[in-house]
């Protein structure tokens, strides 16, 4: 329980337990029935760090899997984190942040949400703040509210309902026109070009991962970063200059020392 997870602010795994026992009645709806890739740091960041999608077998059998092909024809076991011990034994485990699908197990061909992943790469998170502004301006064009969190570590997630009738290719072609607009409105502030050579420093509109198979960090998630930043859910009242990725931590979420300005994680 005492070890050390997050040494530079202090955070054991007793901590991470705990931030996750509470935020679970705001972070369990939005994993239940999602299959789960699990991000694992047993020994917290600075040592091995993997991804796992495979549920080992010496895992519980009340945590549910979802089998699924994959296309080597090799069946891969997902967990499905519907409840709190299952939450709690992953972390327990050495999961820190929890990636699920786009969509849940009974609807896998069609998404229940777009992303546009903002990545300010070297232009620095205030780029962020403002192509997020206007990705809300053009969905609100189109009569869409969009929702936005700290991906908790350099950029935002801007999210917004799937309402087509459509799945991840006809989702992701819509996301992308879109983004599109909204980085002719931005000037040269941002592009959608994949190739990280031809961005020439702006900031990147990222709709790819919008297909089956890919995951997203879910809201409250924990990230592998020096400050145990978490992925936090905002108010578009908080999109504003004085917004800081780093403010959002397991420590301000559990009312102790913050690494930054103290703002609240959950």
């Amino acid at each position: 329980m005492d070890k050390m997870m997050f040494p530079e602010v202090g955070v054991t795994k007793r901590h991470l337990l705990l931030y996750y026992e509470k935020v679970a009645p705001k972070l369990l709806p939005q994993l239940k029935n999602r299959p789960m890739t699990l991000e694992r740091l047993p020994n917290g960041v600075g040592g091995p760090h993997f991804w796992q999608k495979n549920t080992p077998d010496y895992f519980p059998s009340w945590i549910p899997r979802a089998v699924l092909p994959t296309a080597d024809g090799k069946p891969v076991r997902y967990a499905l984190v519907n409840e709190l011990d299952a939450l709690l034994y992953l972390v327990d485990q050495g999961t820190v942040t929890f990636h699920p699908y786009l969509s849940t197990i009974d609807r896998l061909d069609r998404p229940d949400f777009v992303l546009f992943d903002l990545d300010p790469g070297t232009r620095g998170f205030r780029s962020a703040v403002e192509v997020a502004l206007v990705l809300r301006a053009v969905l609100a064009e189109r009569e869409l509210e969009a929702t936005v969190k700290t991906s908790g570590m350099s950029g935002l997630h801007v999210l917004v309902p799937w309402k087509g009738e459509g799945g991840y290719d006809e989702a992701r072609e819509w996301a992308m026109h879109v983004a599109r607009d909204a980085v002719v409105t931005t000037g040269k502030l941002a592009t959608t070009e994949r190739l990280k050579s031809r961005r020439h420093g702006r900031l990147y509109v990222d709709v790819v991962q919008n297909a089956r198979g890919h995951h997203v960090v879910a809201p409250y998630s924990v990230r592998a970063t020096p400050w145990a930043t978490v992925s936090t859910p905002l108010d578009w009242s908080e999109v504003d200059a004085r917004l800081d990725p780093r403010d959002f931590t397991v420590r301000s979420a559990l009312g102790t020392r913050a690494h930054a300005g103290g703002r609240r994680a959950a």
